[in-house]
């Protein structure tokens, strides 16, 4: 069996376990679900649960196509295949958080889960996983931290994914300490957001001191 059927069956075998979770609570559901929620954890939109218990499980099949499809896509230069296991973690991973949080979004409609705690150890949970796999990840146009400067060099693009690992790792578990401590979600995710982003600056600064040296 090819390496893009293995993939579709275990992204497949994610979103089914998703599909057999909301079947089993479906008729505890009330007629109305949130299924969105402020930075504050508040939900402030809802449908029929006949609609939106499945919103999640048809982005996963969404995002699955899409995930299927750009290996194909990317330029044999800057290919997928190049770290096509990572690759294909890194989605397993972001399937298993969105099966986590349709978990969330249905428990919360019956005030069975404190939303905001949950996403927020949820995602820093995510942001871990994939800041182990940085440094794994080749120069592609699709997967990382692509900037022209990373893009352009690959010595820029190493020591960019390098230090994002450290910062997205240490980061994300800083944040799911803070979070179990009472500390606000939105000021966790402002650390955890601050943390991704340094990278981009840092790819520009490692450049020019890489094409303009003193």
């Amino acid at each position: 069996m090819s390496k893009s059927w293995i993939f579709i069956l275990n992204c497949a075998a994610i979103i089914a376990a998703t599909a057999i979770y909301t079947v089993m609570v479906f008729p505890t559901l009330p007629a109305e679900i949130p299924v969105h929620f402020s930075a504050a954890g508040v939900a402030d939109r809802y449908e029929a649960k006949e609609s939106g218990a499945w919103l999640m499980i048809w982005v996963m099949c969404g995002l699955t196509a899409l995930f299927a499809a750009l290996p194909h896509l990317s330029p044999k230069t800057k290919s997928i295949e190049e770290f096509r296991p990572t690759y294909d973690s890194i989605v397993y991973a972001v399937l298993a958080f969105m099966l986590l949080i349709q978990f969330a979004m249905l428990n919360a409609s019956k005030g069975q889960v404190n939303i905001s705690m949950y996403i927020t150890i949820a995602v820093c949970g995510l942001f871990a996983f994939l800041g182990n796999l940085m440094g794994k990840v080749t120069p592609n146009y699709f997967v990382g931290i692509r900037t022209p400067w990373t893009l352009e060099s690959p010595v820029v693009w190493e020591r960019t994914h390098r230090l994002a690992a450290k910062l997205m790792t240490y980061t994300a578990f800083a944040g799911i300490g803070l979070t179990l401590v009472g500390t606000s979600p939105l000021l966790v995710m402002a650390i955890v957001i601050t943390a991704v982003l340094i990278p981009v600056p840092y790819s520009y600064w490692l450049y020019r001191e890489q094409t303009h040296p003193n």
